[in-house]
Protein backbone atom coordinates (compact mmCIF):
# COMPACT_ATOMS: atom_id res chain seq x y z
CA UNK A 1 0.00 0.00 0.00
CA UNK A 2 1.64 2.56 -0.92
CA UNK A 3 1.56 6.04 1.84
CA UNK A 4 0.13 9.07 1.02
CA UNK A 5 1.49 12.76 1.54
CA UNK A 6 -1.62 14.46 3.13
CA UNK A 7 -4.22 11.65 5.31
CA UNK A 8 -7.33 12.65 5.78
CA UNK A 9 -9.26 10.08 7.78
CA UNK A 10 -12.74 9.48 7.28
CA UNK A 11 -15.50 7.23 8.62
CA UNK A 12 -17.10 7.12 5.20
CA UNK A 13 -14.05 5.85 3.33
CA UNK A 14 -13.68 2.14 3.66
CA UNK A 15 -10.42 -0.09 4.74
CA UNK A 16 -9.12 -3.42 3.09
CA UNK A 17 -12.18 -5.78 1.67
CA UNK A 18 -13.01 -6.66 -1.78
CA UNK A 19 -13.74 -3.51 -3.53
CA UNK A 20 -11.01 -1.14 -5.25
CA UNK A 21 -10.00 2.29 -3.90
CA UNK A 22 -7.65 5.13 -4.99
CA UNK A 23 -4.31 4.54 -4.56
CA UNK A 24 -1.80 7.43 -3.61
CA UNK A 25 -0.37 7.56 -6.69
CA UNK A 26 -3.73 8.88 -8.38
CA UNK A 27 -4.08 6.84 -11.16
CA UNK A 28 -5.07 3.29 -10.11
CA UNK A 29 -7.08 1.32 -8.26
CA UNK A 30 -6.74 -1.44 -5.57
CA UNK A 31 -8.49 -3.52 -2.66
CA UNK A 32 -4.72 -3.07 -1.09
CA UNK A 33 -5.45 0.87 -1.23
CA UNK A 34 -8.27 1.07 0.97
CA UNK A 35 -6.62 2.54 3.91
CA UNK A 36 -9.62 4.78 5.53
CA UNK A 37 -8.11 7.52 4.00
CA UNK A 38 -10.30 10.56 2.17
CA UNK A 39 -8.32 10.12 -0.66
CA UNK A 40 -8.75 6.57 -1.22
CA UNK A 41 -12.75 6.33 -1.03
CA UNK A 42 -13.83 3.21 -2.64
CA UNK A 43 -15.49 3.34 -6.22
CA UNK A 44 -18.03 1.30 -5.57
CA UNK A 45 -19.80 -0.92 -7.65
CA UNK A 46 -18.31 -1.68 -11.18
CA UNK A 47 -20.94 -4.60 -12.49
CA UNK A 48 -23.17 -2.58 -13.89
CA UNK A 49 -26.29 -3.60 -11.54
CA UNK A 50 -27.42 -0.82 -9.71
CA UNK A 51 -29.14 -1.51 -6.37
CA UNK A 52 -30.97 1.18 -4.54
CA UNK A 53 -32.99 1.33 -1.80
CA UNK A 54 -35.17 -1.78 -0.01
CA UNK A 55 -35.01 -5.25 -1.22
CA UNK A 56 -37.61 -7.31 -0.55
CA UNK A 57 -37.24 -11.58 -0.70
CA UNK A 58 -40.28 -14.12 -1.20
CA UNK A 59 -40.89 -17.41 -1.10
CA UNK A 60 -43.07 -18.19 -4.25
CA UNK A 61 -44.67 -21.34 -5.78
CA UNK A 62 -45.30 -21.85 -9.78
CA UNK A 63 -48.91 -22.25 -10.36
CA UNK A 64 -50.05 -26.06 -10.61
CA UNK A 65 -46.77 -27.00 -9.48
CA UNK A 66 -45.36 -27.69 -6.28
CA UNK A 67 -41.98 -26.18 -7.66
CA UNK A 68 -40.92 -23.59 -4.87
CA UNK A 69 -38.36 -20.54 -5.60
CA UNK A 70 -36.70 -17.68 -3.62
CA UNK A 71 -36.99 -14.25 -4.92
CA UNK A 72 -35.90 -10.66 -4.52
CA UNK A 73 -36.17 -7.08 -5.95
CA UNK A 74 -35.77 -3.87 -5.63
CA UNK A 75 -38.10 -1.22 -4.47
CA UNK A 76 -41.32 -3.70 -4.57
CA UNK A 77 -43.59 -5.36 -2.80
CA UNK A 78 -45.67 -8.40 -3.09
CA UNK A 79 -48.51 -9.39 -1.33
CA UNK A 80 -48.54 -12.63 0.32
CA UNK A 81 -51.41 -14.92 -1.24
CA UNK A 82 -51.33 -12.77 -4.04
CA UNK A 83 -50.59 -14.43 -7.87
CA UNK A 84 -48.13 -12.50 -10.19
CA UNK A 85 -46.38 -13.28 -13.54
CA UNK A 86 -42.70 -12.95 -12.40
CA UNK A 87 -40.09 -12.12 -15.01
CA UNK A 88 -36.80 -13.59 -13.95
CA UNK A 89 -33.58 -11.88 -15.21
CA UNK A 90 -31.15 -13.81 -16.99
CA UNK A 91 -33.40 -16.73 -16.99
CA UNK A 92 -35.96 -19.20 -18.26
CA UNK A 93 -38.06 -19.38 -15.02
CA UNK A 94 -40.12 -16.66 -16.10
CA UNK A 95 -44.06 -17.77 -15.44
CA UNK A 96 -47.17 -17.63 -12.72
CA UNK A 97 -46.50 -17.84 -9.43
CA UNK A 98 -47.98 -17.12 -6.11
CA UNK A 99 -46.46 -15.36 -3.14
CA UNK A 100 -46.00 -17.56 -0.13
CA UNK A 101 -44.53 -15.27 2.11
CA UNK A 102 -41.36 -12.93 3.04
CA UNK A 103 -38.10 -14.54 3.68
CA UNK A 104 -34.19 -13.16 4.87
CA UNK A 105 -32.52 -13.87 1.34
CA UNK A 106 -34.10 -14.93 -2.49
CA UNK A 107 -31.33 -16.40 -5.12
CA UNK A 108 -33.47 -15.15 -8.01
CA UNK A 109 -33.73 -11.83 -8.94
CA UNK A 110 -37.13 -10.44 -10.59
CA UNK A 111 -37.04 -7.64 -13.49
CA UNK A 112 -40.94 -7.11 -13.62
CA UNK A 113 -44.07 -8.42 -12.09
CA UNK A 114 -47.84 -8.64 -13.08
CA UNK A 115 -50.38 -8.92 -10.93
CA UNK A 116 -53.25 -11.33 -11.17
CA UNK A 117 -56.34 -12.41 -10.08
CA UNK A 118 -55.32 -16.08 -9.70
CA UNK A 119 -53.43 -18.74 -11.33
CA UNK A 120 -56.07 -19.68 -14.11
CA UNK A 121 -55.92 -16.04 -15.07
CA UNK A 122 -52.40 -15.34 -15.13
CA UNK A 123 -51.55 -18.94 -17.13
CA UNK A 124 -54.55 -17.93 -19.70
CA UNK A 125 -52.88 -14.47 -20.50
CA UNK A 126 -49.33 -15.45 -20.57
Amino acid sequence: MDKRRKYTYSKSSPKGGKRGCLCADGKTYSSKCCDGSLQGQGIGNITGEVHTGVVNYYKVQRCGHSMHKEIHLHDRTLTAGNVYYLNFENTGHSNCYTVLHSVSSGEHHIESETVYVDCDACIAAN
